[in-house]
Formats: structure tokens, sequence, C-alpha cells
């Protein structure tokens, strides 16, 4: 088959384990550095918890699509960006006063939490992260918003009845609030003029749900061993499993020198 000309890949669960950057997600980086393709990052993190990843000196990236493709960017270029409306953004801070309901506000370098809970510290530990600032709520209000971070059922269930917001995410026990229409496919979309490529030259490679459309709409992708089901079945193809060396497998399988993903 032939060989994309670029790869973009998801972070948590993918190149990285609870946090790690593996030696053989290293090496998948470099070889596709060596055959002449560009990588990409597509995350649900911001630049700031990007800016924090263990990565190896040898690694580069040519771009990096965050918060699920709401804030693209290359080194201080923007190549694209969909904050949350201000008004949606009132909606979330209206409710949040009201209910013991807490969240973290994600702004493009920054991200803070209504209150320094449990679930926070938890959540932020397990990514090898502390935990955000605490910040009143009505911060929000005056800065861009592009994304929201919460867990348990109460907010999810708010902003479901509103259709400003799209809900995504890649755990079961947390979940990202971001614009209606926004995605890592849409972000990509927006980095590719970038670089001069076209959709059906790019591969994806990707875990959680918040892959799934950048997995279902590009010519070339590739599930991790590691993923749900349901993601897998949205892929081209499956890996193995991100602690055995799945990026890799998946690299050497795009760029045709493994007959199988999974080999």
């Amino acid at each position: 088959m032939p060989t994309p000309k670029a790869i973009f890949f998801d972070l948590d669960g993918t190149l990285l384990s609870w946090s790690k950057m593996l030696d053989s997600s290293k090496e998948a980086l470099v070889y596709a550095r060596e055959k002449g393709v560009k990588i990409f990052v597509a995350t649900g993190r911001n630049r700031g918890d990007i800016e924090k990843m263990p990565w190896f000196e040898e690694v580069t990236f040519d771009g990096f699509v965050a918060m699920n493709g709401t804030h693209c960017y290359v080194g201080d270029e923007v190549i694209y960006k969909k904050t949350l409306e201000k008004d949606a953004v009132r909606l979330v801070v209206d409710f949040i006063s009201t209910t013991q309901v807490h969240c973290v506000f994600c702004e493009a370098d920054e991200m803070y939490t209504t209150a320094g809970d449990e679930d926070t510290r938890a959540w932020q530990a397990s990514m090898g992260l502390p935990t955000p600032p605490v910040s009143d709520a009505s911060r929000a209000l005056c800065a861009e918003i592009f994304q929201i971070v919460s867990y348990g059922s109460q907010l999810k269930t708010f902003v479901a009845r509103h259709p400003q917001f799209a809900i995504t995410g890649w755990s079961e026990d947390c979940y990202d609030i971001i614009p209606a229409g926004a995605s890592k496919w849409d972000g990509i979309l927006h980095m590719l003029p970038r670089f001069g490529l076209k959709p059906w030259e790019i591969a994806t490679v990707g875990d959680g749900h918040n892959d799934i459309e950048m997995l279902t709409n590009a010519e070339f992708s590739v599930a991790m061993g590691n993923a749900s089901d349901e993601v897998k079945a949205c892929a081209k193809h499956v890996t193995g499993h991100v602690d055995a060396g799945g990026a890799l497998m998946a690299v050497k399988f795009l760029l045709g020198c493994s007959e199988h993903p999974r080999k």
C-alpha cells in the first residue's frame, strides 16, 4: 500500500504510558523521521501540559493539535483555534456556582480547577502532573476557554442539553467539554494546509474516544491494542498494546516495513 507523508499521534495510551514516553515510542518517532515522514501530536492536553512532557532530545514534532483540535500550533505560530463561546462558558460557571460540581477550565497555556478535590488530584497524579491551581470559576469569564474537564455525570448531563457543546474524552471516568463541531480531525484539517498536505496523505494513531473522528476519517489509521472495541472498530488497522511497543509496530506497518501492525 502507499505510505503516508505525515502521522498524527495521540499521546496518552498511544505514545505515553502513564505519562511516560516509552523507548519504543521514541524509536517509532525517530524511525518515521528517518523515513522523511512528518510527525504531529493530536491530544486532549493543552500546551502547558505538553511542554511538561518528558520528551527525548531526539524527538522534534512538526506541530501540535491540542485540546481535542481546538488549539493547533507550530512553535509560536497559532494555526487554528476554536474557543467556547462566552455565553456557553457562562452557562457552566452559573451551573457549578449553584451545585457541588467542580471542573477544570483550560486556557491555551494554563488550566485551573474550581476546587482541589480528591478526584482532580488523583486524575492529575495519574498523568504525572500536579493538581492545577484553584481559582474562582468567574475567572473563566475573562479568558479564552478552549476546553473544560470534569468528572462524574452532573456537568456532563447539563451540557448535553445545550447545542454549544460537544463531549469527548479518553477515559470512562473523565471527559472533555469542547465547542460544538470541534474534534481532533477538525484540528488536523486546519493544520494540513500549513504543510501542503492533503487529508488522504496522512495517518492517525490513537486509542481513546476522542480519537474516533481522526481514526474514522484518515486514509490510514491504526488503533492501539489497549483501545476499546468501539475505538478499534473505527480504525483501518489495530496494533499492539502501548506497553508492548504498539506505536512502533504501527509506524513500521504504515511505512511498509511490516506486513501486519501487530507484528
